[in-house]
């Protein structure tokens, strides 16, 4: 814009040119009308060219000719010859015609020879007759040779008063030109030379300059009369063709180069490339005077023959009609080739029909006449008469049916055939009554309305009738029969569509360019509206037309709105509102919803979005006033408005002036499209408030397909209504999340439209920024501008500005920037597409506005004024005049700068630059109070970072997410936990700034989380080097190998196996076989295992983390659950191997802690799997064992592990090696602790087996029965002697309970004189039974009690002594903590020994019959089965006697002394030892317990048990109910029913069990459940603790915040509700009335006495607050759940079957209805029991509430009908677990100085009181 030679107003001064340069703007160099007084361009041609450019248009145009010559050789004397003969005879015979000469005749021949001569010529070239008679009877002088002589064959006289014609120089007439026997033709005429030649002879023809003037008398048509045609005037004659040749004194080698003069041509515009025009104007659909002009003789020869070809077809068709006249029926029966002319069966009436084949040339003439301008030629009259012709078709076809018949019979099929044949030629003569119409013709006559209504209801009843129910058919619906048999007849049909698009298109130009009548644009509006809305089919085999034929068909329809919309601006509103109304008939299948094609390319939209689109650019479009020929009157008063505003255009010179009326124009228009646009915006938005993607209507649905769509196309030039439309999207969207309060659904619907915009806009500024890096740089200025302002615009979006540079905007609006080349590029595709038309229009406008906008922004730039001025006039013109500057060349730009300009202008535009708000929109969300909203949030988010990774960059947003990893809605965590994942693999190097919160939602509450965390640490694992994070990550997912939900667990194990084995397959292999000891350790795999390792390593220095990863190493190995065990076991073999080697690298004293954990980390190994080691790296461990210290206690320890699982692998052949760690082992036995005793033992016992000599172990074994045996019974011990009665005792007991003696009892006999010598367990336990006694020292005791229980652990029968069973009833007596879990931990360690037992008889018994086949069995079986049957009465003894009090120690606190009262408990169930039912209250509230531990196994075990015994473990759950209360509220400490932030049921495992379970079982515990609140009035006791409230309380919690499984569930539950509201509510106030206010009814007499009993009140109050608290739950679950009233009310009659979709689908909870809300009505009702007034207050309330409440009003007339339906009068006794039936609610009660004063009185009903159930 800033142009230095620019100024304004006034052109740049333009020096002198020379010729060269001038001649472009003479008419040499212009293609201008030919007109006389114009100087017509010279042509070069031949005298030999033809008029003809085809066989066809030769054909066509003879037509009339061979017709005429029909009739002269059958009727000379007709009527319709003898007219034609006189008019071309009497053109011919004019005086001005041309004169011809020939060569002179030989001497002998007569004057009259010639016409001899030249009738036998025409004869003999089959000219025909009419020419002969033309010749015969036309006066054409003409010479013959001689100068003088003119000779008329009429009057064979010479005229000497004509001078001879002058021959030009240098041409001459070519003696071979041949006969044009066409006498319309303008074209020079030439004889043939053998007319004057004898013998024929002739000379070549030479070139000739011929400049046909044409006049006014040459037309053949003049104001529609025809005129006589006369020979081509004289002034057309051959000239010769100067040529200018330079003058001689001009050097152009003296000629410079000014580049200053350069630079003003070039930005003056005036000096343009000779193939363009200096203006270029932009055609319209209303701008027929700017069509291109036809140049050239030939072209405008082959106009006048489609001119006389037509003339020559309707002169046939009207001798046709005549000749079928009454009074010429003879003559049409003889001439039978006019039959042609009409359609069978229609020539007997008044009414004949043109026949189809003669509709279809008839519609094609007037189409080539019309394409040409030549249409005004054509009379009047014979287009009248054509009409009414036409009018006889439409009339007889405008009432028939094409459907098909069902019936495939011959008869009807040939009917139908029939009908069809009639409907088409009823389609081809409505076009060409359109084609009529749309000539341009000014005559009124010719637009008739009866014709047009004609041709509307023709279309209007077979579209109505058949084409749409045809369209819609489906294979496989109701229509089928139809179907079937429409589509055998697909391709007749198909044809049929095809005219009746054909038709539909050319009403559409008609109503564009010539407009329509009022009833005729209403009866097209709704027609059209219906064709838009037709569903089309998704596949070929279910369409009968076809797809792309019924959506070209659609696509008609959808011209003819927008024609609509267009020229009459008073029905747009209809328009839209016929459009929105049916938006609910749009499919919700994308894939069938969107099948309209964009131009350029791409996915497809829905026809209606580009409708919408084109409506609202319609809107923004000037339309210039059209002259209205038809209808309107007032046509001269606009072309006067028109004039004036011409004149007022001229006027503008100031800048202000300019833009002032630039504003003028386009302000009111982009206003009325930002008004559409907002409308249909707001409709749709409201609609979708109002509607769900789950519900019945579509809107919701139809607003993302509707978003999508547009922004499919926002970077298309074609569409640039799509960003007014997002503009009006994003700005309600954005205004929905700014409000206070919207619904959830309403605002997580807004937060994922703007989701769904942004990621529009990111796409869009995503592609735009690497096209522009791949765009090559172009030697174009205006190239090199657009990319300068590329660079700009991505500056400011990378750096996140607000506001532009100064200047930007103004460079972006210049006259040569972007909007230039978009709009350029829109004009020239409209010249290939003319729907195009609305979006140039638009575009335009939206282009103006900005400039307007600029100009006032601009302030006191004088400079930027004028430049935008200087625009702004540019766009006035393009505006109004339709004509602007034609400097730029789009052939120097390719398609992807073109719309890389667009794309340009459309981020400037404010939909793109609302990003910014968008985004801020969205992390505001993030923050919401409603979990839906924050959830719906993150996700767009993440879309948005998606996209453009960019914005994670930004400071604010991965802050965000990461604090919404603590979110206390799992929803909100999940969510951002997956966000953070995806930001991860966007961005890795936000991995360490991340992990930490990852980790930290592996161990949350929700499984999702926590699956969706161990996924995501999984990636990281894999992909970072840190070693650190590794070691975090792998502590985290440890802890999730014994989760509580086995989804995770299993994921928890195949992660590690993925972490930490799949590395090593590629090295290992796939070969099973020998693998375990052939693996070759490659330097990579030693690498890759020291790495694994390493982590390992770190991970075990946590005690915590053992037990975890035995279960990680045992799991790798099993073989049942893994496929891959066998290379999983090569792996951890090459581990092991690994950690041997870092031990025998690391042996310096600053690597004792590097070994400690090695050590450690093999004990994990050992015990997963003792085959992993090898007897060499066992012997290498030796030496730890030795020279024991304190320092080396750690590395002992582990050592003395390995070998407790590890030595079972060697053998015999090791027994050097054995017995040196023996030696070691028991020298070092009286100096461990305890904890390494354990292992110590164990070892040696391992290492006598291998070796089969207990020998020393006995005598190890015999001391230590002596010492205990000798040490005397006290109740006090000295230190050394305690200490050591401790140890020995300590040992003892360890070599009782791994060393079995039994077969060497003999070796004991001879020490212990005593003993009976049975069994040597018997005799140490007898040993130690003394020590146990309640008088021992508690030190001694409790070591004494430990031994005891060891060694009866693996001696069974121990246990049922009567001296051990008075320790144990003494011990559980004393409830002495210490000494009971030493007990709880003997029966946890037999019982556990039993399940394995029993495990491993399973598996050998399988494994047995799949090797053996179960012939064989081991040795000793039945031995082993018999001590597993004793084995078994043990413990069902101990369970029997001792399961009451380990249910009291598991219900007395949450630690570990009730986590092993639990883990018994479990045991005994696993093992069926007691009767389910008996445990099941235990279970059900220990599940309850905040204690994970605890809580993880008793859900467990009752998820077991329901599976196995529901029909007997139902029955206990409502004692459980009631145990978890008293559980809840004396343990736990909290008696409230559910947990809050967020708000879950205490009872949901208990639920959780009931949902994988029957039906039936679960409703009953909800109707038990919740009749179980109910009490009876007059038993309620309010003394005892707890009281009924506190547990009424409980259970109505749970039942508010259950999930429910079904929605009948709650139907139950609410309608059981209102029963004991109902119910016993009625009976409660009725009591509070008399005993509490003392409201007396009318008929008694008033108590005089008011003092409230406070014992009745505290009564009364205490049932009104149950009963308030069971409304309050009631209605928050019909709130909460959208209870349907009408299904609920059939619910409660029984009309509803068991099968309704409804009540078996999943309940949704609204996520508006906020459980704290019931959450505080329940708490307040409870606590409003403290004082005489609170509850006086709660009784008010509660009788208000049965008094005023309409919904319990309701509730209570529910209940009449129930009662009535179900023939209930009396209410029976509740019995069982049924719920009983509540009393009818008595009704017309009336009380004194109530509020009912005004209603009528009646006797109050007494209710019915009934029996309740005891209480809670």
């Amino acid at each position: 814009m800033n142009n230095p030679y620019n100024a304004y107003p006034g052109p740049p001064k333009i020096p002198p040119i020379d010729v060269d340069d001038a001649l472009q703007y003479t008419p040499l160099a212009s293609v201008v009308p030919f007109t006389p007084d114009m100087i017509p361009v010279p042509v070069l041609s031949t005298t030999t060219n033809s008029i003809f450019q085809s066989d066809v248009d030769k054909q066509s145009s003879r037509f009339a000719l061979d017709m005429l010559d029909g009739h002269s050789e059958t009727h000379p004397d007709s009527k319709m010859v003898r007219k034609y003969l006189n008019a071309v005879t009497n053109q011919v015979g004019q005086t001005t015609s041309t004169g011809f000469r020939f060569k002179a005749l030989p001497n002998d021949s007569p004057p009259n020879g010639v016409e001899q001569r030249a009738i036998e010529l025409l004869r003999g070239s089959q000219a025909g007759k009419f020419a002969e008679l033309v010749v015969g009877r036309a006066a054409v002088p003409y010479t013959n040779g001689q100068p003088t002589a003119v000779i008329d064959r009429r009057k064979s006289s010479m005229s000497q008063n004509r001078p001879p014609p002058q021959t030009p120089a240098r041409s001459s007439v070519p003696p071979n030109a041949h006969l044009h026997t066409d006498v319309h033709s303008t074209t020079p005429i030439a004889l043939s030379p053998y007319l004057g030649t004898p013998g024929g002879g002739y000379r070549q023809p030479s070139f000739q300059v011929m400049i046909p003037v044409q006049t006014p008398s040459q037309d053949r048509f003049q104001n529609g009369a025809p005129l006589k045609l006369s020979p081509t005037p004289p002034s057309s004659q051959v000239v010769e063709a100067v040529v200018i040749k330079p003058s001689p004194q001009i050097d152009r080698s003296q000629y410079i180069q000014s580049e200053k003069l350069d630079h003003i041509l070039k930005k003056s515009k005036a000096f343009v490339s000779s193939s363009k025009n200096r203006k270029r104007k932009h055609a319209s659909s209303y701008d027929d005077e700017d069509a291109p002009l036809a140049a050239g003789i030939d072209q405008r020869a082959r106009e006048d023959g489609w001119l006389v070809s037509l003339q020559g077809l309707i002169d046939a068709i009207f001798q046709a009609e005549d000749n079928i006249q009454p009074d010429t029926s003879g003559r049409y029966a003889e001439r039978s080739e006019y039959s042609k002319f009409w359609l069978s069966g229609t020539t007997d009436g008044d009414s004949p029909c043109l026949s189809t084949a003669m509709q279809t040339k008839l519609e094609v003439s007037i189409k080539r006449v019309i394409s040409v301008k030549r249409f005004a030629q054509v009379p009047v009259d014979d287009l009248i008469r054509v009409e009414k012709l036409c009018e006889n078709a439409l009339k007889r076809t405008e009432a028939l049916s094409i459907m098909p018949p069902i019936d495939d019979t011959g008869s009807q099929t040939e009917d139908w055939l029939g009908r069809i044949g009639s409907v088409d030629n009823g389609l081809k003569t409505a076009r060409t009554v359109l084609r009529i119409m749309l000539g341009g013709r000014e005559e009124k006559q010719l637009y008739s309305e009866d014709l047009l209504a004609s041709v509307l209801f023709l279309v209007k009843n077979l579209i109505e009738g058949a084409i749409n129910p045809m369209v819609e058919m489906r294979l496989g619906s109701e229509q089928q029969d139809i179907f079937k048999s429409a589509i055998a007849q697909k391709k007749i049909l198909g044809g049929l569509l095809h005219e009746l698009t054909n038709v539909l298109s050319l009403f559409s130009q008609m109503v564009a360019n010539e407009g329509a009548t009022e009833s005729a644009v209403t009866s097209a509006l709704y027609m059209a509206a219906s064709i838009v809305f037709i569903e089309n089919a998704g596949n070929e085999k279910d369409s009968i037309f076809g797809i792309s034929k019924v959506e070209i068909f659609r696509q008609s329809a959808m011209d003819i709105l927008t024609s609509i919309f267009a020229r009459y601006p008073d029905q747009r509103s209809t328009i839209f509102e016929n459009i929105l109304t049916n938006l609910e008939k749009l499919p919700i299948n994308r894939a069938t919803a969107r099948q309209f094609k964009l131009v350029e390319g791409g996915k497809n939209i829905q026809l209606v979005s580009a409708l919408i689109m084109r409506l609202v650019q319609t809107s923004g479009t000037y339309q210039p006033r059209k002259h209205k020929r038809e209808f309107v009157s007032d046509g001269d008063e606009e072309q006067q408005q028109e004039r004036l505003e011409e004149t007022q255009d001229k006027a503008d010179k100031s800048p202000d002036e300019v833009v002032m009326k630039l504003r003028s124009v386009c302000s009111p228009l982009l206003d009325s499209a930002s008004k559409n646009a907002g409308s249909v915006i707001s409709y749709l938005v409201k609609k979708a408030m109002t509607s769900t993607k789950s519900g019945d209507q579509p809107y919701r649905h139809l607003l993302d397909i509707f978003t999508e769509d547009f922004l499919a196309v926002l970077g298309s030039p074609e569409w640039p209504g799509a960003e007014l439309l997002l503009r009006s999207l994003v700005l309600s969207m954005c205004n929905i999340v700014d409000q206070d309060k919207p619904g959830a659904n309403i605002k997580t619907m807004a937060i994922d439209m703007l989701g769904v915009m942004g990621c529009g806009i990111c796409d869009l500024q995503v592609h735009f920024r690497d096209s522009h890096r791949s765009r090559e740089g172009g030697e174009d200025s205006i190239d090199a501008h657009i990319s300068q302002l590329t660079d700009k615009h991505l500056e400011i979006v990378s750096g996140g500005n607000k506001s532009y540079p100064a200047g930007f905007e103004e460079e972006l609006l210049d006259w040569q920037g972007p909007f230039r080349i978009a709009l350029e590029h829109l004009f020239e595709q409209r010249s290939k597409d003319k729907t195009l038309q609305s979006a140039c229009g638009y575009y335009l406008t939206l282009w103006s506005s900005k400039v307007c906008n600029a100009y006032e922004k601009a302030g006191d730039d004088d400079d930027l004024d004028v430049d935008i001025a200087q625009c702004a006039s540019n766009l006035k013109s393009m505006t109004l005049g339709r004509e602007w500057d034609d400097d730029l060349d789009l052939d120097d730009f390719s398609q992807t700068q073109i719309r890389q300009a667009y794309a340009l202008t459309v981020l400037n535009m404010p939909f793109c630059m609302s990003f910014e708000k968008l985004l801020s929109r969205l992390l505001r969300g993030v923050d919401d109070n409603q979990a839906q909203s924050r959830s719906k949030s993150l996700k767009a988010l993440m879309l948005l970072i998606s996209k453009d990774p960019t914005i994670l960059d930004r400071t604010q947003v991965v802050p965000y997410i990461m604090k919404k990893a603590e979110d206390p809605s799992p929803l909100v965590r999940d969510s951002a936990v997956d966000m953070l994942g995806k930001c991860i693999s966007i961005k890795p190097e936000l991995e360490g700034m991340v992990c930490k919160t990852i980790v930290a939602r592996a161990n949350d509450t929700g499984v999702a989380v926590r699956k969706r965390s161990m996924k995501i640490l999984r990636g990281i694992y894999l992909h970072t080097r840190v070693e650190p994070l590794k070691v975090l990550i792998a502590e985290a997912l440890i802890q999730r190998i014994k989760d509580s939900d086995s989804g995770c667990a299993d994921q928890a194990k195949k992660t590690f196996e993925e972490i930490w084995i799949a590395p090593f397959y590629d090295f290992i292999g796939n070969n099973d076989e020998d693998g375990k000891d052939n693996t070759d350790i490659t330097p990579q795999m030693k690498l890759i295992a020291n790495e694994r390792v390493t982590v390992i390593i770190k991970v075990v220095q946590k005690e915590i983390m053992l037990t975890a990863l035995h279960e990680v190493i045992k799991s790798l190995l099993q073989q049942d659950n893994n496929k891959n065990s066998s290379r999983n076991f090569r792996v951890c073999k090459t581990m092991v191997g690994s950690m041997f080697d870092d031990l025998l690298d690391r042996q310096g004293d600053s690597d004792k802690t590097d070994r400690e954990n090695t050590m450690q980390t093999l004990t994990v190994f050992a015990k997963a799997s003792p085959q992993l080691f090898t007897p060499e790296q066992l012997i290498m461990l030796q030496p730890y064992t030795e020279n024991l210290t304190s320092d080396d206690l750690q590395l002992f320890r582990s050592v003395i592990r390995i070998y407790r699982f590890a030595l079972s692998v060697l053998t015999n052949r090791q027994s050097s090696f054995l017995q040196s760690v023996q030696s070691s082992l028991l020298k070092n036995l009286t100096r461990l602790p305890g904890t390494e005793l354990n292992e110590v033992v164990s070892c040696l016992w391992t290492i006598t087996n291998i070796l089969k000599s207990p020998g020393r172990l006995i005598v190890v074994t015999r001391s230590c029965l002596a010492n205990v045996t000798n040490s005397k019974i006290k109740q006090q011990y000295e230190p050394t002697e305690g200490r050591r009665l401790l140890r020995t005792l300590h040992i003892l007991g360890l070599l009782g309970h791994y060393c079995d003696f039994e077969e060497q009892a003999s070796e004991f006999i001879p020490h212990f004189p005593r003993w009976d010598g049975k069994s040597v367990s018997g005799l140490t336990t007898d040993t130690i039974t003394p020590f146990c006694a309640e008088n021992i020292e508690p030190p001694v005791r409790k070591a004494a009690i430990e031994s005891l229980g060891r060694v009866c652990q693996t001696h069974p029968p121990h246990f049922l002594k009567s001296k051990v069973l008075e320790i144990f009833d003494q011990v559980f007596k004393e409830q002495d903590k210490e000494c009971t879990t030493l007990i709880l931990d003997s029966f946890k360690g037999f019982l556990m020994l039993e399940e394995s037992r029993s495990e491993f008889a399973m598996s050998d018994d399988s494994g047995g019959k799949d090797k053996k086949g179960a012939q064989t069995e081991e040795p000793g079986r039945l031995t082993q089965a018999a001590y597993a049957n004793q084995n078994d009465g043990v413990s069902t003894t101990l369970a029997q006697k001792y399961m009451k009090d380990i249910i009291e120690i598991s219900k007395r606190s949450q630690d570990s002394y009730a986590l092993l009262a639990i883990e018994v408990i479990a045991s005994i169930l696993r093992q069926g030892l007691v009767h389910p039912k008996e445990l099941v209250p235990t279970i059900v509230a220990l599940e309850t317990s905040t204690n994970p531990a605890i809580s993880q196994i008793a859900y467990k075990e009752h998820k077991s048990i329901h599976g196995k015994h529901e029909t007997i473990v139902e029955r206990g759950y409502m004692d459980g109910a009631r145990a978890c209360f008293k559980y809840q509220r004396d343990v736990v400490g909290d008696g409230c029913g559910a947990t809050v932030d967020p708000y879950v049921a205490k009872l949901r495992p208990l639920y959780d069990v009931l949902k994988d379970g029957s039906r039936k079982v679960r409703k009953k515990f909800l109707s038990n459940l919740t009749m179980s609140i109910d009490f009876e009035p007059s038993k309620l006791n309010v003394d005892v603790h707890p009281a009924h409230i506190e547990y009424a309380r409980f259970a109505i919690e749970n039942l508010a915040f259950f999930d429910y499984v079904h929605t009948d569930e709650v139907y139950q539950i609410v309608s059981t509700m209102e029963k004991v509201v109902a119910g016993t509510g009625v009976i409660v106030a009725h009591s509070i009335e008399t005993d509490v206010f003392f409201i007396k009814l009318e008929n008694e007499q008033e108590n005089q006495q008011r003092i409230v009993d406070p014992k009745r009140l505290k009564v009364l109050s205490t049932g009104a607050a149950i009963l308030m608290m069971v409304w309050a739950a009631r209605s928050h679950l019909r709130k909460a759940y959208g209870v349907n009233e009408n299904k609920y009310r059939d619910f409660r009659l029984g009309k509803v079957k068991a099968n309704d979709p409804l009540l078996n689908k999943a309940p949704t909870r609204n996520p508006n209805v906020n459980p704290n809300t019931v959450w505080e009505q329940i708490e307040g009702t409870h606590r409003g029991l403290e004082s005489d007034s609170d509850m006086m207050e709660q009784c008010r309330q509660f009788v208000e509430l049965l008094n005023v409440d309409n919904e319990f009003k309701l509730a209570a007339e529910g209940d009449d009908e129930e009662a009535t339906a179900l023939g209930a009068t009396n209410t029976p006794e509740a019995s069982g677990d049924e719920a009983p039936p509540v009393p009818n609610t008595p009704k017309g009660r009336k009380r004194k100085g109530s509020a009912d004063v005004g209603e009528k009185s009646g006797k109050r009903k007494k209710p019915n009181p009934r029996k309740k159930k005891g209480q809670g």
